[in-house]
C-alpha cells in the first residue's frame, strides 16, 4: 500500500507534500532523478503523521519508491529487487550494537550495478522494530555515518539533535554519493516543508 492510498480520503492535506492544503509547498519543490535509488520502508504508523518528510522525498526524487512495512507481509517486489544480481542493495541503519558491527561498511558505488539504499522510516523505536523483525534485511551491508550538522527538524516532541529526520538523512546520503543537484533540491524542499508546516499550525 502506498502513502497516497492511505491519505486519499482526506482532502485537508496535500497528497504530494503532506502539508495542510492551504499551505501546500509543492510549487517550491524541484524534482530530479538521483544516481542511487532510495527506497523508503515506512512503519505503518508513519504515513498518517503530518510531520512525516517521506512525501517531499518522493516528490523531489522521482525514482524513489516507498513500501509500507508489515511484519507478516514482506514486500515481495522490494525483495525481488534486493535479490537481483544487477542490484547492489544497502540498509541505512547504525551499527550501534556489537552484533551489527561486522555488517557496517562505508558507502561505495558500483557503477556496473544499480545502487539501492533502503531507508526505514518511523520513530526510532519503530525503525528498530522494522530492522529486527525483517529477516530479509539481515544480510544487507549497513550504511552508517555521523552527521556533520545537527538536525533542524523540530516538528515532533523531544527532538534529538544527534538523530536526523528522514529527509535530512537522505540529503546526507545524496551528498555522500556526490549527487549534488538532487541533494540541493531536497534541502530546499525540506526548508519549504518546515516553513509551510509551521505556518499551517500557527493559522
Amino acid at each position: 500500500m502506498s502513502i497516497n492510498a492511505i491519505h486519499k480520503g482526506n482532502p485537508t492535506y496535500c497528497l504530494d507534500c503532506g502539508v495542510a492544503s492551504k499551505w501546500c509547498c509543492c510549487s517550491q519543490i524541484s524534482s530530479k532523478k538521483s544516481k542511487v535509488k532510495i527506497v523508503l520502508l515506512l512503519h505503518e504508523n508513519e504515513p498518517s503523521r503530518p510531520t512525516s518528510t517521506s512525501k517531499i522525498i518522493l516528490k523531489t526524487l522521482p525514482n524513489a519508491e516507498n513500501y509500507i512495512w508489515k511484519r507478516n507481509e514482506p514486500p515481495s517486489t522490494l525483495i525481488e529487487q534486493i535479490n537481483d544480481k544487477d542490484t547492489d542493495a544497502w540498509l541505512l541503519f547504525p551499527a550501534d550494537r556489537p552484533e551489527l558491527k561486522a555488517r557496517q561498511q562505508a558507502i561505495k558505488i558500483d557503477h556496473k550495478r544499480n545502487t539501492l539504499i533502503i531507508v526505514p522510516d518511523g520513530t526510532w523505536k519503530e525503525v528498530r522494530k522494522i530492522v529486527r523483525k525483517s529477516p530479509w534485511l539481515a544480510d544487507l551491508p549497513l550504511l552508517a555515518f555521523d552527521p556533520q550538522t545537527p538536525s533542524r527538524y523540530d516538528l515532533r516532541r523531544n527532538p534529538d539533535l544527534d538523530h536526523l529526520c528522514t529527509a535530512e538523512t537522505v540529503i546526507e546520503l545524496l551528498e555522500l554519493c556526490e549527487d549534488k543537484t538532487p541533494a540541493e533540491n531536497l534541502t530546499h524542499a525540506f526548508d519549504s516543508f518546515l516553513t509551510c508546516y509551521k505556518a499551517s499550525k500557527r493559522n
